[in-house]
């Protein structure tokens, strides 16, 4: 997940670095409504990781946090019209989304490793 700017983030931030965070929020969506479909409504992980992801990344009301919100929101919606019930394409799915997500997470850590350390 993306360095705090606590921790060195550079305040500069790309245009392809803001699209992968909301991508990324999309992928959070999607694996958040397999795992709902598959575990039931009580298993929050996936919400919960993108509640850690706006409060690093987009902590402020604005226009990222409504960008990331909103694509939490319709990969949630994609996810429950694509995955009625906990099956092997369910499975699959979830599975793509992790390398997904994986990848778009060393995009936005190789972007802040390269930002360098904020002066």
């Amino acid at each position: 997940m993306p360095a705090n700017l606590a921790f060195g983030q550079s305040q500069v931030r790309t245009q392809d670095y803001l699209r992968n965070l909301v991508q990324l929020s999309e992928v959070l969506g999607e694996a958040h409504a397999i795992r709902t479909v598959c575990r039931g409504s009580g298993s929050q992980e996936w919400r919960l990781k993108m509640q850690d992801l706006l409060t690093l990344e987009a902590p402020n009301q604005g226009a990222l946090r409504r960008s990331m919100v909103n694509g939490f929101n319709a990969g949630y919606g994609i996810g429950s019209d694509r995955y009625r019930q906990c099956d092997s394409s369910a499975i699959a799915g979830y599975r793509e989304l992790g390398v997904e997500g994986q990848m778009l997470s060393d995009r936005l850590t190789q972007a802040t490793m390269q930002a360098g350390p904020r002066r």
